[in-house]
């Protein structure tokens, strides 16, 4: 016995495969892989502007590790006794890797939070910077 092929049989199919699988998986939460930053190169200077508002000063870690600066911190809920009408921000613990683009000095980093932006300014190691060889 023949049977017709009806290629809507497959995409509905799909679609019931695709909401299945909506359906089954669990709702995954926004991962906090904050803060957002921006890495400017100034000359011998890296600087990065981290946001973090809500974030205390006490609540961040800075590492300087090979060629990458390591900024953990956490977000803590300001509102954690009484229910949410709507949530939006996110809360919780945070750790972003920022890969440096030459090796920096770890004794002339300076690190500042004003108005909620945490900037880091780190400067080039000597050995880092390009040497004029004579030719003789």
């Amino acid at each position: 016995m023949y049977t017709t092929y009806d290629i809507f049989d497959d995409i509905l199919g799909l679609r019931n495969e695709i909401g299945r699988f909506f359906r089954e998986v669990p709702v995954r939460t926004r991962s906090l892989d904050l803060p957002y930053t921006n890495v400017y190169e100034r000359g011998d200077e890296i600087e990065i502007h981290a946001l973090t508002p809500g974030v205390k000063v006490g609540d961040l870690n800075l590492e300087l590790i090979d060629n990458s600066l390591i900024l953990e911190g956490e977000k803590k809920s300001d509102y954690s006794d009484k229910p949410y009408i709507r949530k939006e921000r996110s809360f919780g613990r945070f750790k972003k890797s920022i890969r440096l683009p030459f090796r920096v000095d770890p004794d002339k980093v300076r690190a500042t939070v004003k108005n909620g932006i945490l900037v880091v300014t780190l400067v080039k190691s000597e050995d880092a910077k390009p040497k004029k060889i004579e030719i003789k």
